[in-house]
């Protein structure tokens, strides 16, 4: 499955992911907190910051891209492929406008006027934006961290320490089964793949029936059928594994 997320990030009246102020007026001599009529509108206040009209409340809009914040007045363009959690940013019209973080591990989106963390972007590819388009490599991830998943495909990620396989629940990765084997959790060819030739007794397991030699190697454990790794047997001359085989005498 694909490992890398792929979003249109969505600009106001733009092909770019830039928030273009059109049938503004000035917003002159207005500062944060002050009221105002029409919401989202905008304007240039410096470099890297603009004044947005938000739910009747003027507010700091930072513009984080690389671009900065341009312009003056109907011109002025905010560059949001970049953000931080908590901060000001505008919907598009059209759907969503989603960016990355400054940290670039993180991708974010529009929600009621604020950034919030959408999914992390812990692989190596981190989070880009290319085009209208922000990339999110989610091939790593922790426990609990944000994620996002379809429907039609659940989503795998292995834990920074490959010591665990998760899966995308609920918008939170939680454990799916223990990596304990030496190859640990990897990917390969967009696919997650987990070596549980080796497991610890109480652990999750996602295969009933399946076999493993404890970690410490003095018995072998069956994947019982309430997906938890249980003690089938003692190995007293110990548990190996031997190729796809496991040795228990």
């Amino acid at each position: 499955m694909g490992r890398v997320w792929q979003r249109l990030a969505v600009a106001v009246c733009a092909g770019l992911m830039l928030l273009v102020l059109v049938q503004c007026n000035l917003l002159k001599g207005q500062k944060p907190g002050d009221k105002c009529v029409t919401n989202g509108q905008f304007k240039c206040t410096d470099p890297s910051t603009a004044l947005l009209c938000q739910s009747g409340t003027i507010v700091s809009m930072p513009c984080r891209g690389p671009h900065g914040c341009q312009g003056m007045g109907t011109a002025s363009q905010c560059d949001d492929d970049l953000g931080q959690a908590g901060e000001a940013c505008l919907s598009g019209s059209g759907g969503e406008n989603y960016a990355c973080g400054t940290d670039l591990k993180s991708e974010l989106v529009c929600t009621s006027g604020k950034w919030t963390t959408n999914s992390t972007c812990k692989g190596p590819g981190g989070c880009k934006v290319t085009g209208t388009m922000v990339h999110c490599d989610d091939d790593f991830a922790d426990i609990n961290d944000p994620c996002q998943s379809s429907p039609s495909e659940a989503n795998y990620s292995c834990t920074p320490d490959k010591k665990a396989e998760v899966v995308c629940t609920n918008n939170k990765f939680v454990e799916s089964e223990g990596c304990r084997g030496t190859k640990g959790c990897y990917i390969e060819n967009n696919s997650v793949y987990c070596d549980t030739s080796m497991a610890k007794e109480g652990d999750k397991c996602r295969h009933a029936d399946s076999h493993a030699c404890s970690d410490d190697a003095t018995s072998m454990l069956k994947c019982s059928p309430t997906m938890v790794w249980t003690k089938q047997q003692a190995c007293k001359s110990g548990c190996k594994v031997k190729g796809k085989e496991l040795d228990c005498n």
